[in-house]
C-alpha cells in the first residue's frame, strides 16, 4: 500500500486483496507468459534425453574362488575390485572398444561423456549408464560398452574377479528429461510469485491519493465534501 505521510501504515489482508483485484490482469498476464515460455522450451526447444543402464556383478578372483578367505579380507578385496573395475569401465580402452563395435559417427569423447559408472555401496555390483538424444543410439552404446568392458577387463586384469552382466539394458521408451509437467509447475509458481512482487512494488511506489478513504487513512483528516465527476455527452 501507499506509504503514509504521517506515522506508519497498517496494511490489512483486505488491503492486499484489493491490490490483487485491481492488478489481477497483470498477475494473470505475467504468470501466463511464464508458463507459455516454459512450455515452448520444454516441448520444442530442449531436446529430450534418454537413458539406458546395465548392471554388472563382480565375483571372487579366480585364485581365491575355492578358498575360505576371512570376512574382512573379502570385504577389502571386493572394495578394491570395484574401484579397479570402475576405473577400467571409464577408460579410453573400453570406450574405444565400444566405438569400434558401433561403427557409428560418434567420437571417443562423446562416448566417454555419455557414460556414467556407479559402484553400488555395500554390494559387488557396478551400474553402467548411458545418456543420449536418441533411444536407439543410447541402447546400442550401453550394450557396446558392457561388452567392451568385459572383454577389456579380462585382457588387462586376467587375475581379477569373475565379472558378468546381471541385468541387460532395455530400449528406453520415454525420455528422462525435460520433465515437462515439473517445468510448467515451476514456471507457474515463479510467474505467480514474480507478478505478485511486481504488483506490490508498484503499489508501494505509488504515492497518489485516489479516494476519500485514502485522505482519512493517510492524512488523518476528515472528508468535508466530494466533487463529483461530470460527464458531458457530445451532441
Amino acid at each position: 500500500m501507499n506509504e503514509e505521510m504521517n506515522g506508519e501504515t497498517n496494511i490489512s489482508l483486505e488491503d492486499y486483496l484489493i491490490i490483487i483485484k485491481e492488478k489481477l490482469w497483470l498477475i494473470v498476464s505475467i504468470t501466463l507468459m511464464a508458463v507459455i515460455i516454459a512450455g515452448i522450451a520444454s516441448f520444442f526447444v530442449i531436446k529430450p534425453t534418454y537413458q539406458a543402464s546395465t548392471s554388472i556383478i563382480v565375483g571372487k578372483p579366480q585364485e581365491t574362488a575355492s578358498g575360505a578367505a576371512q570376512l574382512n579380507s573379502d570385504v577389502m578385496m571386493y572394495q578394491n575390485l570395484l574401484k579397479t573395475y570402475t576405473e577400467i569401465a571409464k577408460s579410453d580402452l573400453v570406450s574405444q572398444g565400444a566405438l569400434d563395435k558401433l561403427h557409428s559417427n560418434l567420437e571417443l569423447e562423446q562416448i566417454k561423456k555419455s557414460i556414467t559408472v556407479t559402484p553400488q555401496t555395500g554390494t559387488q555390483i557396478l551400474i553402467i549408464t548411458a545418456k543420449g538424444k536418441k533411444p536407439e543410439e543410447v541402447f546400442n552404446v550401453i550394450n557396446a560398452i558392457s561388452t567392451s568392458f568385459i572383454e577389456s577387463s579380462k585382457k588387462v586384469y586376467p587375475t581379477g574377479g569373475d565379472i558378468q552382466v546381471m541385468d541387460k539394458a532395455i530400449m528406453p521408451k520415454n525420455p528422462i528429461s525435460p520433465n515437462k509437467k515439473l517445468n510448467l509447475a515451476i514456471a507457474f509458481f515463479l510467474g505467480l510469485m514474480v507478478s505478485l512482487g511486481i504488483v506490490f512494488l508498484l503499489d508501494y511506489m505509488d504515492s497518489t491519493v485516489k479516494t476519500e478513504s485514502d485522505v482519512e487513512k493517510y492524512l488523518g483528516l476528515p472528508v468535508l465534501g466530494v466533487i463529483p465527476r461530470m460527464i458531458v455527452e457530445k451532441k
